[in-house]
């Protein structure tokens, strides 16, 4: 393959991911505003407590704000030799409790949408509560849409190329938390299509 195609190419799937990324923050941001209108004064007071909605979401709001100013700053002014692995290796690294506050998410959303089912029912259209299945879905999703657009960097980055490694662990990472808690994403993934 000839080098500037196979920059290009990597150059293109890095655009991707950015843009992704982009559209994944907006639809946090309207998580964030939905649950701000449900957890409006008319909602029963009784409820308050048990909150309807994953407690690592705002901390994965904030994560994925900075991931996204990291990956701006990185594909749009990007090098020659353009490098994504080492933002993937920080956040995924032990000391980064990113990937725990998807487990955090995945292990408190089936109660969350029980409860929204039940008590937010008769409060909101379903049109609302459609759409914030669906906004659930992208979280659980995501993960696994990070192995994807890693995976395709990967194709197009040669052996010598600096970024090669990092893609390498950051692959091998996504896919160990992947395949250690496919169960935990099957059964949200289930659940929401049938209550959607």
């Amino acid at each position: 393959l000839n080098p500037f195609f196979v920059e290009a190419k990597r150059q293109n799937i890095a655009l991707e991911l950015l843009e992704s990324e982009r559209k994944y923050v907006i639809n946090l941001s309207l998580i964030l505003k939905i649950k701000a209108t449900l957890q409006g004064p008319d909602v029963k007071r009784s409820t308050k407590e048990r909150s309807f909605f994953p407690n690592s979401l705002r901390y994965l709001v904030q994560q994925h704000v900075d991931l996204l100013h990291a990956l701006q700053e990185r594909v749009l002014s990007w090098p020659r030799q353009g490098i994504l692995g080492d933002i993937f290796l920080k956040l995924t690294n032990d000391e980064n409790n990113f990937l725990d506050y998807y487990v955090a998410y995945l292990r408190d959303l089936p109660e969350c949408i029980s409860l929204i089912h039940v008590v937010i029912l008769k409060e909101v259209e379903e049109e609302i509560k459609s759409d914030l299945y669906i906004l659930f879905f992208h979280i659980v999703q995501r993960i696994p849409e990070y192995l994807i657009h890693l995976q395709n960097v990967l194709k197009f980055t040669e052996q010598e190329h600096p970024d090669y490694y990092l893609l390498l662990v950051c692959v091998q990472r996504l896919r160990v938390f992947i395949s250690h808690y496919s169960l935990l994403f099957q059964c949200n993934e289930d659940l929401l299509i049938q209550k959607r």
